[in-house]
């Protein structure tokens, strides 16, 4: 192929966002240029989440826009990958002629070999074998797209068997990587300028090498090198929390106090449906256990809401375990019916209107819950890692993952990846606003 520009569309989680700068390292390392500009790409990538709501229409919606450029540009391959093109397979090329290849979550080390072989022979490529490599991509080859926190995958596809859930059907069962590939990525990202750094996994603190399980993981990696700043992690299953993964958040200053733990629900009848293995005291136990061990960590989770056969009973339970549990933030989702998923055998009998009601008073009650949190920080300093600088403004997140805004001199040398002071002056919902102090570290 000769050498042109390449543009990618991201669907759904970071684990898509880190396949994306996978994808992006191999079309640059293969002679491609990125453009933010769909109309000069030579190539189009399309990674899907099969998570979201109406994600193939999504997925079809995408391909209808592109498929028009190809009048433009005769040459535009475009290539469609993540969890929806595993699920759906060949039936996307039945559906989306304009699609020339199709990449399965595990085999995104053949995408420019299928690109080539699409070019050189006009005709469409796919591969879809789950049981492949899916860390053979090399780790300085990704392309990240961050300049503060960087994404390292180590742990691909799930053990769980959740209801609603269809990672396993695309991603398949839990493979780990070695903790010495995972230390040796992070030193080679340190040594490229990151401080923050976040594994990721579909169920990351289910990992498990050779004896090596995940608190183990995180003091490796902890002590390792000096230059870490920030150690983040997501998303966790309640499952496996316990005493010594709790520790790890006292004793491990450079892991961040913050931590996404979903409930699904707060009702015992949705949660064993669901097949989530806990109950709502044993999953309120388990957040009193880390905040045992961390009185200040910040929990975040995911809801969701109109589950088959949910109750106003069953919904007032979860309004009830969401104000006990106190999160820093909540996703809520509606229930909406998944392919390769065992709930969609389920009669989905709450109504849209019911489901959008009881998503507008949970969400309303944990706003609430969130001003009140956000604003016990008005009048401190957080120390903030810079995301962004546009124009006269920063943001960042704090050790906690709060979001903070504050302006900054016209001749500021702060800029993303620099660590900085902020008073906090204002409390939002969903984020701070504050005052620089005149020490950037």
């Amino acid at each position: 192929m000769a050498r042109g520009k390449y543009f990618i569309e991201t669907f759904g989680c970071q684990m898509n966002v880190n396949d994306s700068e996978k994808v992006a390292g191999l079309l640059e390392a293969d002679g491609l240029d990125r453009t933010d500009s769909v109309q000069g790409a030579d190539v189009i990538f399309v990674n899907t989440c099969a998570v979201r709501e109406r994600a193939a229409e999504k997925l079809f919606h995408a391909v209808g826009r592109y498929k028009g450029l190809k009048k433009e540009n005769p040459a535009l391959k475009i290539a469609v990958g993540g969890c929806v093109a595993q699920l759906q397979g060949k039936e996307i090329i039945e559906r989306a002629p304009a699609v020339d290849v199709l990449i399965g979550t595990h085999n995104l080390q053949d995408l420019t070999r299928l690109l080539h072989e699409a070019d050189s022979t006009g005709e469409r490529r796919s591969a879809l074998d789950t049981k492949a490599d899916a860390f053979s991509i090399p780790a300085d080859l990704v392309s990240h797209s961050s300049a503060t926190r960087a994404y390292v995958t180590v742990v691909e596809g799930c053990n769980h068997v959740c209801s609603f859930c269809v990672v396993p059907r695309t991603r398949g069962k839990e493979v780990c990587r070695s903790p010495e590939s995972i230390v040796a990525e992070i030193r080679s990202l340190l040594d490229r300028g990151y401080h923050e750094v976040m594994l990721l996994g579909q169920t990351v603190n289910a990992y498990r090498f050779r004896g090596v399980d995940f608190p183990d993981l995180l003091r490796l990696v902890h002590d390792a090198d000096e230059r870490l700043w920030r150690l983040r992690f997501t998303t966790s299953h309640p499952q496996h929390v316990d005493e010594k993964f709790s520790r790890c958040f006292a004793e491990l200053p450079r892991l961040a106090p913050y931590l996404h733990l979903p409930v699904q629900s707060g009702s015992n009848n949705i949660l064993a449906d669901m097949r989530r293995g806990y109950t709502a005291d044993e999953y309120l136990q388990r957040l009193a256990l880390l905040r045992e061990h961390r009185r200040d960590l910040a929990l975040t989770a995911d809801v969701i809401v109109g589950y088959p056969g949910e109750s106003e009973e069953d919904f007032d339970a979860t309004c009830r375990v969401v104000q006990q549990a106190e999160y820093d933030g909540l996703f809520i989702f509606l229930y909406s019916p998944r392919p390769g998923t065992t709930a969609i055998r389920k009669a989905d009998d709450v109504p849209e209107i019911e489901k959008k009601r009881r998503f507008k008073v949970l969400n309303e009650q944990q706003q609430r819950q969130q001003r009140s949190r956000n604003q016990t920080f008005v009048g401190q300093v957080e120390e903030v890692l810079i995301d962004e600088v546009q124009g006269g403004e920063a943001k960042g997140r704090t050790p906690h993952f709060r979001l903070v805004h504050f302006d900054i001199p016209p001749d500021s040398q702060i800029a993303p990846g620099t660590r900085v002071d902020v008073e906090i002056r204002g409390a939002f919902p969903n984020s701070l606003r504050g005052e620089l102090v005149p020490s950037v570290r």
